[in-house]
């Protein structure tokens, strides 16, 4: 039996009953989901670890559980990716989000490019995103998500970087390989100015293409992360 999952904001370790005064967990447990006392679910606290427990009373606004057992949870992603994308629209870059942590990105790096369609980021939104698409791909660790940053600040990060540009090489996986953290830049709808492919070249970051056709934003950065994840 699939039991649902719910991200909580406790050290489950070594525990062997939590409450949890969390009423937006409380409303999905009880109202949404229909669970009554003795209901069995997977409880997260972003160690890596999941609790199977069972829920033994409902508060005011708070959840009681008896914690049964733990385990190792089996779907850590095995590469550490880092998916640098140009800020788009939101609704495109709420689905980079949500897709990406399903296919398995560590770590999502929202950057100011000079075609940026946006300047800024509901960050509590977004953390709601990516938390939701945790519990459904049966992820153990929400990604992080850093604040918005500069194009400059991030290429200065001392971790291997790949950009992507339909002017580029054509991309085949055995580029990525053997890389663990790699950050992947993405651009914008309009794709990278001159200015900004000259800084990639400068810092001797490779630029490659995937293929003929000139993709929109969300589809290369997913493109992009399934070819090095799955």
């Amino acid at each position: 039996m699939r039991l649902h999952r719910f991200f909580v904001n406790h050290n489950l370790d070594d525990k062997k009953e939590v409450v949890v005064k969390d009423s937006e967990l409380y409303n999905q447990l009880k109202n949404v989901f229909r669970f009554t006392v003795g209901g069995q679910v997977i409880l997260l606290d972003g160690s890596g670890y999941e609790y199977h427990s069972v829920i033994s009373s409902f508060g005011f606004g708070e959840t009681s559980f008896s914690i049964i057992s733990k385990r190792q949870s089996k779907s850590v992603p095995d590469r550490e990716l880092h998916l640098i994308c140009s800020l788009i629209k939101k609704n495109k870059f709420e689905w980079i989000l949500e897709k990406g942590t399903e296919l398995g990105v560590s770590r999502f790096i929202p950057v100011l490019t000079q075609r940026s369609e946006k300047k800024s980021l509901n960050m509590e939104r977004m953390q709601k995103i990516l938390k939701e698409a945790t519990e459904q791909s049966e992820r153990a660790t929400i990604p992080i998500l850093e604040n918005v940053s500069d194009l400059e600040n991030v290429l200065s990060r001392e971790i291997p970087l790949l950009a992507f540009d339909p002017k580029g090489e054509s991309f085949v996986a055995k580029h990525a390989a053997n890389y663990s953290p790699l950050g992947i830049l993405i651009g914008p709808e309009g794709g990278w100015t001159e200015r900004e492919l000259f800084l990639f070249k400068k810092n001797k970051i490779p630029i490659y293409s995937l293929g003929k056709a000139v993709l929109k934003a969300e589809t290369a950065a997913l493109a992009v992360a399934s070819l090095i994840l799955i």
